[in-house]
């Protein structure tokens, strides 16, 4: 099924009992630190409403995709799909997508509601303090950020943090090898300002364009996973195409840092730690359209979790597809731990090397995020989305004098904590890289010890014999997942 608008996937996670609706919650005290207790027990999507002060109707909405059951939802995969079968389903799926331009529309329930000159109030919306230790409110975390190259003309959106600075200002950081951050100078080059639309909520399908990883026609990505053009009508500010079923969007101007500027940060970014705050750009808020009762969609960076992230399959299928362009044989799995900060590349072993070699081969898929820096391989009777599993093979199959290699120097941002303070004010954004070669040494493998585990095939037979034991024994399972991790 296809979700047009954010409050269209959440109406059907509701209909799976998926949904928690929080009223009255405090949007500096309460709103993160529930969305990450949430995280940390795969729980349901959060709802927040009624803040104090607040519309009663305006909405925030947290952990919208951030676990195996809403992204199986999203992508009508059946809810019960083993992750790494996912990755692969996704990975043909990816193979088959066809390009499909947007297609613009005259009006749209974005345009209800507007504020224009004195009435532009971005303070309007409950915008929450995503982490007790941030240095403001961040109303985008899972926002898209659209500018047009004014070479080109082609447009991009991306997701950048948004500060609020104030009722028609808020900063925006942007890497400096990022797309927003290239168009923008471009502008300012011509000694313009950088026209620029802010979306704060849209369908999910659109903003996972926005974090794919690709560069241009995003709009084109989305319309491929929908599997229909988007929606968009031309911003009445700026011109820019904006999702016509969006939830709210600012438009305005981004001038040159030398021009204006704003302290920005700290905040608690996608590694787990506070890093990069400073003076950043603002965005000039001209114009402040939204629809009525409208969502914010929070995608606030948590500490990344063991083995679930909502961009896992897309960045998987994308090193599993690398690997295999690659001349990398055999790659039966892959999956991201944390955020995808460790790879782990499951292999069927066909010669001496071969795991070196998948392993030298992934630390050369360019990515958007850049930290991706631990990279482990596995055998084939090792599930790599499963890190008990994945533990078990490093603490077993691991000699450290033969199966560890680090690559020095290796490109990173400044979002990593391991750079020095030396090396962050120079810019100097390298560290190294480990791989880790965690299967049975090919030369000798047919002798290795045996596994003491039950076949696959085993386990179907004694659990068709047992199958009302076995979905209890689930439950269980379940139940325990769900207890405090701290």
């Amino acid at each position: 099924m296809r979700y047009r608008s954010l409050g269209a996937f959440i109406e059907a996670a509701a209909n799976v009992d998926d949904v928690k609706v929080i009223s009255g919650a405090d949007r500096d005290a309460d709103v993160g630190c529930l969305t990450e207790l949430g995280a940390e027990r795969s729980g349901p999507l959060l709802v927040f409403d009624r803040f104090a002060g607040f519309d009663p109707d305006f909405r925030v909405a947290s952990n919208v995709i951030n676990n195996i059951r809403r992204y199986a939802l999203l992508y009508a995969i059946p809810r019960e799909t083993h992750p790494v079968e996912i990755v692969r389903i996704q990975r043909e799926r990816t193979r088959s997508l066809r390009l499909i331009p947007p297609v613009e529309v005259e009006d749209g329930p974005v345009l209800t509601h507007t504020m224009l000159g004195e009435e532009v109030d971005v303070e309007h919306f409950p915008a929450p303090r995503w982490h007790s230790g941030d240095g403001g409110r961040y109303i985008g975390t899972g926002d898209v950020v659209i500018m047009r190259d004014p070479e080109s003309g082609h447009v991009n959106y991306g997701t950048y943090r948004v500060s609020v600075q104030g009722r028609d200002r808020v900063s925006i950081w942007i890497i400096g090898h990022k797309a927003g951050r290239i168009i923008a100078e471009k502008y300012w080059k011509r000694g313009q300002t950088c026209p620029v639309a802010i979306v704060l909520g849209c369908d999910p399908l659109t903003f996972s364009a926005a974090t794919s990883g690709r560069t241009g026609r995003k709009y084109d990505y989305a319309g491929a996973l929908h599997g229909a053009p988007v929606e968009v009508l031309r911003a009445p500010q700026t011109g820019l195409p904006v999702p016509a079923e969006a939830e709210i969007v600012l438009e305005g101007e981004l001038p040159p840092p030398h021009e204006e500027s704003a302290f920005e940060g700290p905040f608690g970014e996608w590694p787990g730690y506070y890093s990069h705050s400073g003076q950043e750009c603002v965005v000039r808020i001209r114009r402040i359209s939204h629809r009525p009762a409208p969502i914010i969609y929070g995608a606030p960076p948590l500490r990344p979790l063991l083995s679930w992230d909502q961009d896992v399959p897309q960045y998987s299928g994308r090193m599993w597809e690398h690997l295999e362009s690659s001349g990398i044989s055999d790659v039966v799995g892959v999956w991201g731990h944390c955020a995808s900060l460790m790879t782990v590349i499951a292999i069927r072993q066909r010669y001496a090397g071969h795991a070196k070699q998948a392993l030298l081969a992934a630390t050369g898929l360019r990515t958007g995020a850049s930290m991706y820096s631990t990279y482990v391989v596995v055998d084939d009777d090792v599930d790599p989305s499963n890190m008990r599993e994945v533990l078990w093979a490093i603490c077993t199959r691991v000699d450290p004098a033969r199966a560890l290699d680090v690559i020095p120097n290796a490109w990173t941002s400044d979002l990593d904590p391991r750079l020095t303070p030396d090396q962050k004010a120079s810019g100097d954004f390298r560290v190294g890289r480990t791989l880790i070669d965690a299967c049975r040494p090919y030369v000798w493998r047919d002798t290795f010890p045996a596994s003491n585990v039950f076949s696959p095939a085993e386990k179907q037979e004694v659990t068709a014999r047992w199958r009302s034991l076995v979905d209890e024994l689930e439950h269980w399972q379940h139940r325990a997942a769900l207890q405090p991790t701290r």
